[in-house]
């Protein structure tokens, strides 16, 4: 992850000295948000493509207050199929939901390499149409700044 940013940084800092500090800094702020937005990208494309699913039964909906103070709900899951006996708790980041009632049949997507936090069958749809539409808008913008940035310097020899 250092690394990554490292290299992010280096790659935006050279965009800034290729286009000037104009054209540079709309390179890097669309840089930055299209780091923000390809994250949660990648991880709904991994979970469609490569998450394994399971049939889960729900055995306990909790609650924890987070951080922001509100009760956010735990739904405790029991796997029934080949994994049968293990435990995993989804948050409602996950798609657990406050009305789960106990005995409950689910679908649950695991990362098999567990990079990611398991989900419930109905939450894994794949990559999200405004996701695909906000990273393509924002790497045209960072485009258009380092082309516009790179003429510009060009016309003035």
């Amino acid at each position: 992850m250092l690394f990554a940013t490292v290299l992010v940084l280096a790659v935006l800092g050279t965009a800034w000295v290729m286009c000037g500090a104009g054209p540079g800094t709309g390179v890097a702020v669309f840089g930055f948000a299209f780091l923000l937005f390809v994250g949660p990208a990648l991880g709904d494309y991994v979970m469609h493509n490569r998450g394994v699913r399971h049939d889960a039964l729900v055995v306990d909906v909790s609650s924890y207050r987070g951080k922001s103070g509100r009760e956010r709900p735990v739904c405790t899951l029991v796997l029934t199929g080949a994994d049968r006996g293990r435990t995993v708790e989804v948050g409602d980041t996950g798609g657990c939901d406050d009305d789960f009632e106990r005995g409950r049949q689910v679908i649950l997507v695991d990362d098999p390499e567990g990079w990611l936090t398991p989900r419930l069958g109905s939450e894994v749809t794949g990559v999200e149409p405004y996701l695909v539409w906000t990273l393509t808008g924002l790497l045209f913008a960072m485009e258009a700044c380092a082309l516009y940035g790179r003429l510009r310097r060009l016309r003035r020899g």
